[in-house]
């Protein structure tokens, strides 16, 4: 193989009369003498011979990559790159093995662990790529090193996850939440008021701080049954123009409230909804903390299917903020223990005690990750799910709490909150806005690469971030255990056939 025509620091083309696959990797020198890695981005066929066009990846020196400063000598010789020097260059101690290039079945690719989940990552492609495959794969890998996991999981896909790597390690959580443990705010978006709902949201909110005064100990069903009958005596007096009496935390006293036919109207609405929420999320209403339900070392699936997506992002939004801000709390009472201030001190040890007895899986560090991440943190809305998975991405990283997105709809997802993602595995993607959209929100996916995008087969991806040792196709290996992420066999079940 040999150099044509004109060179550049940045590309060559060569000619072979041996075959030349797209994606492959080979040497050349440059004008210095120095070894040159490169990949093949196009081949054309011609009278017997293969003309390739090469982007050069950097010069190689003791299997590291610099930057390349030299154009690539003309008519220099161009070979292919040894299995072992990629293997080399791909190799990551404790790293997470997931696959292999795709021109090189040989040579296997390991992410960085430490940088996949501290940067955080994104898994993108169209509908039937090869997503859940690939978080499939990830999970088994990350629970050979015991890793803390979360994944909120809307269509319940991994709820069957099972490997032998993974025994004992999958533990399914049936979400529920103790309504009384939340904020009032976070309570009218779960029984589903409209954000501009400004009368049934004060009332609501009138309604909780009167329960939580004088029922300061009860949760659960029977604190949304308190909220009931109180909304129901408030419309009563409403009904008739009586003053209602509430409780103010604010001035930490009872003030009243003369009501009309508006208030009544919003009163009995609201008492409606509530009554109506009771009978479809009563299976979700619990008197524990979900949190206190999440164990350290396991892949904690938290089955979100069946539910509303308001209510959805009500308690992926609870999740993410109490995950962050017990993270947080604890890292922050390990360093005021050795306060000289008796009072930090012993604040700080009270909170380490709650932490441990109640909320291990903030002990170490753990990833979240979002399936159908374009639902809870949309392009063109700001949502509580929002609010909070930004909020991990942008400040995750210092407290050790990781975030990986999982999305069939990139151009849907905040582009400020994909631009955190540091690490992108990116399947099969048709769409030119898609790949334009994701091409923005990462720097190392170059205009060629992106034009790769559509012709990627399933389970084919390009790997592009600082978990990875330099961007690169890769063939994620088939997950060789069992998850819900798979296409129904319709014609084999419509004809009682396992196998058709």
């Amino acid at each position: 193989m040999k150099v044509i025509g004109k060179t550049t620091t940045s590309n060559f083309t060569f000619e072979s009369l041996e075959k030349v696959r797209f994606g492959e990797y080979v040497i050349a020198k440059n004008t210095d003498d120095e070894d040159v890695l490169a990949i093949v981005k196009n081949v054309v066929a011609e009278n017997e011979k293969f003309i390739c066009e090469a982007k050069v990846i950097g010069v190689l020196n003791n299997n590291k990559i610099s930057v390349n400063r030299s154009p690539i000598k003309p008519n220099g010789e161009v070979k292919f790159c040894d299995d072992g020097i990629l293997n080399n260059i791909f190799y990551v101690k404790n790293g997470l093995n997931i696959g292999h290039l795709l021109t090189r079945k040989n040579v296997r690719v390991y992410l960085d662990t430490n940088k996949l989940i501290s940067r955080h990552f994104a898994v993108l492609s169209i509908t039937g790529g090869g997503k859940s495959n690939t978080v499939a794969v990830l999970c088994r890998e990350l629970g050979k090193k015991n890793a803390s996991l979360i994944i909120l999981d809307p269509h319940g896909e991994y709820s069957t996850l099972y490997h032998e790597d993974l025994e004992g390690k999958v533990k399914v959580i049936h979400p529920t939440v103790n309504p009384s443990i939340l904020s009032p705010e976070e309570l009218s978006d779960l029984i589903g008021l409209e954000k501009d709902d400004f009368d049934k949201r004060v009332y609501l909110e009138y309604a909780y701080y009167t329960i939580k005064k004088e029922f300061p100990n009860i949760g659960g069903m029977e604190f949304i049954e308190k909220l009931e009958n109180l909304l129901y005596e408030w419309s009563k007096s409403a009904e008739v123009g009586w003053e209602i009496k509430y409780y103010n935390p604010l001035k930490r006293k009872y003030d009243r409230r003369k009501a009309g036919e508006k208030d009544f109207i919003a009163i009995i609405s609201l008492y409606d909804i509530i009554g109506k929420f009771m009978i479809d999320f009563a299976l979700h209403i619990g008197d524990k903390d979900m949190i206190e339900e999440f164990e350290i070392g396991k892949i904690n699936v938290v089955n979100l299917s069946g539910l509303e997506v308001h209510q959805m992002i009500t308690l992926v939004s609870f999740i993410a903020k109490h995950i962050l801000s017990k993270r947080v709390l604890y890292l922050k009472s390990l360093k005021d223990i050795n306060s000289p201030n008796e009072r930090i001190k012993t604040t700080a040890l009270s909170n380490l005690k709650t932490i441990e007895e109640h909320y291990k899986i903030v002990i170490k560090p753990l990833l979240l990750i979002v399936e159908e991440a374009h639902i809870f943190i949309p392009i063109n809305e700001q949502t509580s799910a929002s609010l909070w998975l930004g909020k991990i991405a942008r400040e995750g990283r210092k407290f050790g709490v990781g975030l990986g997105l999982v999305s069939q709809r990139p151009k849907q997802l905040h582009p400020d909150v994909l631009s955190q993602t540091n690490t992108k595995i990116i399947l099969r993607i048709v769409e030119p806005e898609d790949q334009k959209y994701i091409q923005r929100a990462s720097e190392e996916l170059g205009e060629d690469l992106a034009k790769d995008l559509a012709s990627l087969g399933i389970g084919e991806a390009i790997i592009v971030g600082t978990a990875i040792s330099l961007p690169s196709i890769v063939k994620i290996d088939k997950f060789d255990g069992i998850y819900g992420g798979k296409d129904i066999n319709i014609v084999g079940e419509w004809m009682g056939l396992d196998d058709w």
